[in-house]
């Protein structure tokens, strides 16, 4: 063996010793926490708020990089607004399950998208029929932000985000997206660690 082999195989034992040869191996297996998981949103076009939760986060951290995966999920959240010119209109908003990702490293800085689903529509009362597939023709998209956010403790996380067309709705279709659908939407998430 030549000298500089002899270097090259020692140098390469130390740095794998010290886990320092490859970005998954200094990873390690993902970190596994779920969290409890309540909040609001704000639907600005009809000027709703919808209570969240109790629900779960399942995260899964590579302690590393900080950078994780997961799932949110939420129960279905009842919603009741009082319509000029049409009376009381209330229905059920099933957000998710949210698909999250992002980064955990200084705070909390990540994404998720979420199906949206709207049914059991009723109008003074009387069912109003959206059908069985009433939802956003695209998955809403948020981008999820905290400062104060701790891995294992948890945080508020915060977002702006925008409620696309809906489809799906049948004859409805028009109306669930002159009274819903827009930008402006506001989200609010409460973490904590279970």
């Amino acid at each position: 063996m030549t000298w500089g082999t002899r270097v090259t195989t020692l140098a390469a034992v130390v740095l794998g010793g010290l886990g320092l040869t490859g970005t998954a191996d200094a990873a390690g297996p993902p970190v596994h926490t779920r969290y409890a998981v309540s909040g609001t949103t704000h639907i600005a076009k009809p000027d709703a708020d919808l209570e969240l939760g109790p629900g779960q986060f399942d995260m899964d951290t590579l302690a590393g990089p900080d950078t994780f995966s997961g799932t949110i999920t939420l129960p279905p959240a009842k919603v009741t607004r009082s319509v000029p010119g049409v009376g009381e209109v209330s229905g059920t908003v099933t957000l998710g399950p949210g698909k999250a990702g992002g980064s955990v490293a200084g705070g909390f800085s990540g994404s998720a998208t979420w199906p949206v689903r709207l049914s059991d529509v009723r109008v003074n009362g009387a069912p109003y029929d959206v059908g069985d597939a009433c939802r956003t023709a695209e998955p809403v998209r948020t981008e999820l932000a905290s400062d104060d956010f701790a891995a294992g403790r948890g945080g508020r996380l915060t977002s702006t985000y925008v409620l696309g067309a809906f489809t799906g709705c049948g004859s409805a279709t028009p109306v669930m997206n002159t009274v819903i659908a827009g930008p402006g939407n506001t989200l609010v998430l409460d973490l904590t660690a279970g």
